[in-house]
């Protein structure tokens, strides 16, 4: 094998094996993605799983705020209620009271309990009753698919047909209990929600981060490899000219 033969293998080699390469380095820093197809589709699958998770946190947070609505409620009403239980003790110890007094007395029993009726009625949440009803199903499972979660809301009974001040002091004990039970539920319910919330969230920034990782891409890593490569594509070219110097030089003395 000639001279120039070996040297015009090495130089076809180096460049076969530097200039896809370099192409490939090139394209990547250009666009800052990986030009890998598995990659790619790894990555697009971490992503629409990381925005399930997202939709399942938006979800669950949304449940969380129904939740709050829910409770402020009750708070107004245990307010209310201990009003009713005060109406009902002013009307139960005092025997001093006129006509006219147990008349203004039942006017407030009424006005308080038809308030109560009132914030349970109208306490909802994207058109669901929050109040009159045991229990909410929200979109709040922690899953990819999302699920549901049945979430207890309490209940707070009718206190309209209560209009007189002599039986406000026991509907007032009987709402402040329900109110108590149902802010019990309420506050359970937020709990164990923000937990999940707060794994749904941690699950899709995981996956978008490393959806991100596989296809960005490493600027320095690929620089690097640019480099080496067009190093050894100019060890290439000029293992070429050497090779054709070397025929020159050849002819010359031959002829």
């Amino acid at each position: 094998m000639t001279e120039r033969s070996s040297l015009s293998i090495l130089a076809d080699l180096g460049t076969k094996l530097a200039l896809p390469k370099i192409k490939e380095s090139l394209k990547d820093i250009t666009i800052g993605t990986k030009s890998d197809g598995f990659l790619n589709a790894l990555a697009n699958n971490l992503k629409a799983r990381a925005g399930s998770w997202n939709a399942v946190a938006t979800n669950i947070r949304q449940a969380i705020e129904a939740l709050q609505i829910a409770e402020k409620a009750l708070l107004e009403i245990a307010q209310l209620a201990t009003r009713l239980e005060e109406l009902g003790e002013l009307y139960d110890n005092n025997s001093l009271l006129t006509t006219s007094d147990i008349a203004s007395l039942d006017a407030e029993t009424e006005t308080i309990t038809a308030a109560i009726d009132n914030i349970v009625s109208s306490t909802t949440y994207n058109g669901f009753s929050m109040l009159d009803t045991a229990e909410v199903t929200f979109e709040a499972g922690v899953s990819d698919a999302g699920d549901t979660q049945t979430l207890s809301t309490g209940s707070i009974s009718s206190v309209a047909s209560t209009t007189e001040a002599t039986d406000a002091d026991t509907t007032g004990a009987a709402v402040k209990n329900e109110v108590t039970l149902s802010l019990g539920e309420i506050s359970g319910g937020i709990t164990s929600l923000s937990a999940r919330e707060n794994i749904a969230y941690a699950y899709s920034a995981i996956m978008s981060v490393a959806a991100s990782s596989m296809v960005e891409t490493d600027l320095a890593s690929e620089t690097a490899i640019l480099t080496k490569q067009m190093m050894l594509q100019k060890v290439s070219l000029s293992l070429i000219a050497q090779a054709n110097l070397n025929e020159n030089a050849k002819l010359n003395l031959l002829s």
